[in-house]
């Protein structure tokens, strides 16, 4: 695998932040070579850093062991692993690099079991961090990321409580007539205090000739479609194939309307694939069902259903494959349905992005008007929100 020069170069960039700092973010739009750039950094490093520990999303494993594989200049000793299964990991890494760092270890206002784990490893080694989108939501985001650092530049804060009392703005929202504390709002200078450690290029400065450019498709429900809809939106309540469905909170509401979209339904644990098909019936009548084509879906029943009509087609969960994956060998790129983080959707849309790629890069929404699609899709992708609660309209198609 020949580096591009931009990956040298910046490769050497973030080795003098490492060296100085013990910590770089490599924080390059999707598709710009950051695997590669960072085993660069890590080849800079002195003989002393032998064991090198790679730690990636499952999706983006074999992204990594190919780049390895590919590129025989390198010297160190690389060991690479998925979040799930570091807690395998036996011998102490001279240095790790952390892939899609935003995705496991930045949770807040407490650690999970897997930031713990993460936390063992890195003790006391210098870390290089991975993502295109490090800190989506706030620079809040990368606290618990950088206390995995003996390094960090926020250690004098031993804990996320203590940070946010000289970083936080404190907010409080009602949750059943009871006042609830929010620690995610900060103040507007945060991230100036570790911008220092942060390497960002976007797609255009990298010279790369296409862009991905979103286009809208609005489809019409069938009229027992709307029904059913506009049933669970009043009543909270629906009856689907003689089953009750029931949304006794907001999100069981919203994730049944988005469902219903996609002609299914999950009552208690059970998925069901229903009848209506708008979705499925217009890809085939404007894409057809051709290799060049990937399809994302958000729920399983969702895959259930594509994988019965089309046979040719690449059909992808929309989460799971949003991050760490390379079509741009695929013409068309259709997201049936999508999750409600801002990140993912952010991810997902630049999965054709490549340097090389000669046409342009076009990524299909399939929305109904008033609907959750639409609703998910004005979130994300022009408010930069995640989905939630506080955002539903609560329409009637």
């Amino acid at each position: 695998m020949k580096p591009w020069l931009h990956q040298i170069e910046l490769a050497e960039q973030g080795y003098q932040l490492l060296k100085e700092h013990m910590i770089v973010y490599f924080a390059m739009e999707e598709r710009t070579g950051k695997t590669l750039t960072c085993l660069l950094t890590a080849e800079h490093t002195s003989p002393a850093v032998q064991r090198v520990l790679v730690v990636t999303k499952k999706k983006a494993l074999q992204g990594w062991q190919e780049a390895v594989a590919a590129s025989p200049y390198l010297a160190k000793i690389y060991e690479l692993t998925t979040y799930h299964q570091a807690h395998k990991v036996v011998n102490k890494p001279d240095l790790v690099i952390l892939d899609e760092a935003h995705s496991y270890i930045s949770g807040v206002p407490k650690v999970s079991a897997m930031w713990k784990t993460i936390a063992a490893l890195t003790k006391n080694v210098p870390i290089i961090y991975s993502s295109a989108t490090p800190a989506a939501q706030g620079p809040h985001l990368l606290y618990h990321q950088f206390a995995l650092s003996a390094w960090s530049p926020w250690k004098k804060c031993t804990n996320y409580y203590s940070w946010f009392k000289v970083f936080g703005v404190p907010k409080s929202i009602y949750i059943n007539q009871r006042e609830v504390a929010q620690y995610t709002s900060t103040v507007d200078w945060t991230f100036k205090t570790v911008e220092h450690l942060f390497i960002t290029k976007t797609r255009k400065e990298l010279d790369f000739t296409h862009e991905p450019e979103d286009k809208l498709h609005y489809l019409e429900l069938a009229e027992s479609t709307k029904l059913l809809y506009n049933t669970l939106v009043k009543d909270k309540v629906a009856i689907i194939n003689d089953l009750q469905l029931i949304c006794d909170s907001g999100g069981k509401l919203r994730s049944s309307l988005h469902m219903l979209e996609g002609g299914v339904a999950k009552i208690d644990d059970t998925y069901l694939v229903l009848a209506n098909d708008e979705k499925i019936s217009y890809i085939l009548e404007h894409f057809g069902d051709t290799d060049s084509l990937v399809i994302m879906y958000n729920y399983i029943a969702e895959g259930t259903k594509l994988r019965e009509v089309f046979t040719r087609a690449q059909i992808l969960q929309a989460t799971s494959y949003a991050e760490g994956v390379d079509l741009s060998m695929y013409k068309d790129l259709v997201i049936y349905s999508q999750d409600w983080s801002t990140a993912k959707h952010s991810q997902r849309r630049a999965r054709q992005a490549n340097k090389l790629r000669a046409e342009p890069i076009v990524v299909h929404f399939l929305l109904v008007k008033k609907a959750i699609s639409e609703q998910v899709y004005e979130a994300v992708a022009l408010n930069k929100l995640n989905y939630i609660d506080s955002l539903y309209s609560g329409e009637t198609l």
